[in-house]
């Protein structure tokens, strides 16, 4: 690679970055730096240590990734026991992508990077005067950045640079080094409106100002109308009159008609029978959606024949009653009789047979 291509495809890459969206902060910057090169042994310097600066500038083409192109000079001095004396100074340009991650306040990064080196070697001591040769370089390192402002930023990195230099010294045919510098970012002019601000239709300006009705509360709407409020109704489609339980779903209704029992061999409704019956009309009356059957039973004394009858004659006295009372009819099934069909509780004791001799509403479907 000469140093024409080289340039050539720094300035692409610097020129991909400025075409690139702009929702971020995109404005150059500067980027000066100062540290040291751990220099490769076989350099034959006379410090493995030495001074390295840098000048730079850049831009951010994404949210967390930076390009930038860079100047760079080391300066070294060849060591009389490595059999040279003189110097044996380099310039290096190079495009480096720097990729951050996290939203620390010091953002570690990595780095990746290519360019040229132009190396100066000047031996003194051999009277060979001086070479100066050009050669592809590549590196790659990892970094903390740091924001002061909104200006100004801290950059401090650790790179290792391979030089493949295969001039400078007889022998060799590469260097490794590694770079340790400590820099600034400072960024140039103002800050850019975010592109989604900038682009703005003035037209739907208007529009923006129209103020949008506040959302009705839930828990104050009821759209089926079933008693449970829309944010608690699971079921927002239950028909108007159901039954339904607190979550707005369907839900089964008992009505508890234990209590109306009948006297041995009776169908005479009691007092007591009465009163359970009216409690019975109040849940019909709230579920207007609600059907029953209306159902009577015996105990087992007697003929099949005979409880067969009976229990109609029980099941049609509950049904009149209800019918009285303003219940639809179509509302009602039956009335059924089931004899001593369906015991409920045993028929070996008087307390047994008690509960056998009962009238049921069950709910339909």
């Amino acid at each position: 690679m000469n140093r024409k291509q080289l340039c050539v495809l720094v300035a692409l890459a610097i020129g991909a970055g400025a075409v690139s969206a702009q929702d971020y902060d995109n404005r150059w910057y500067i980027a000066p730096a100062l540290g040291f090169s751990h220099n490769d042994n076989e350099r034959f310097v006379d410090s493995d240590d030495t001074a390295f600066t840098s000048i730079g500038v850049g831009r951010f083409i994404g949210e967390n990734s930076s390009l930038d192109l860079t100047l760079d000079h080391t300066t070294r001095n060849f060591g009389s026991q490595h059999h040279f004396i003189g110097n044996f100074n380099s310039f290096g340009l190079s495009v480096s992508l720097r990729h951050y991650f996290t939203d620390w306040s010091w953002r570690p990064y990595v780095k990746a990077g290519l360019g040229v080196v132009r190396a100066h070697a000047t031996d003194q001591l051999h009277g060979a005067g001086s070479n100066d040769s050009s050669s592809p370089m590549f590196d790659g390192g990892f970094g903390f950045g740091h924001d002061f402002s909104d200006a100004i930023a801290m950059r401090s990195e650790l790179t290792y640079r391979y030089d493949m230099d295969d001039e400078s010294i007889p022998g060799q045919d590469h260097f490794g080094d590694w770079i340790a510098s400590v820099g600034l970012t400072i960024k140039l002019g103002e800050r850019a409106a975010p592109a989604a601000a900038a682009a703005t239709d003035p037209a739907a300006e208007p529009a923006a100002a129209v103020e949008t009705p506040a959302a009705a509360d839930c828990s104050t709407l009821d759209d089926d109308k079933d008693g449970v409020n829309n944010c608690d109704d699971k079921c927002p489609t239950s028909a108007a009159g159901e039954a339904v339980g607190a979550d707005g779903c369907a839900a089964a209704v008992v009505i508890d008609l234990r209590g109306v029992n009948f006297a041995f061999d009776k169908s005479e409704l009691t007092a007591e029978s009465i009163a359970i019956l009216d409690q019975a009309v109040d849940v019909l009356n709230r579920y207007p959606a609600l059907k029953v059957e209306v159902a009577g039973h015996t105990d087992s004394v007697g003929t099949d024949t005979y409880n067969q009858g009976l229990s109609e004659r029980r099941a049609k006295a509950v049904y009149e009653y209800l019918t009285g009372k303003g219940i639809a009819a179509d509302r009602l099934s039956g009335p059924n009789g089931y004899g001593e069909a369906k015991p409920i509780d045993t028929n070996d004791t008087s307390e047994g047979r008690a509960r056998n001799r009962r009238t049921e509403l069950v709910k339909q479907q």
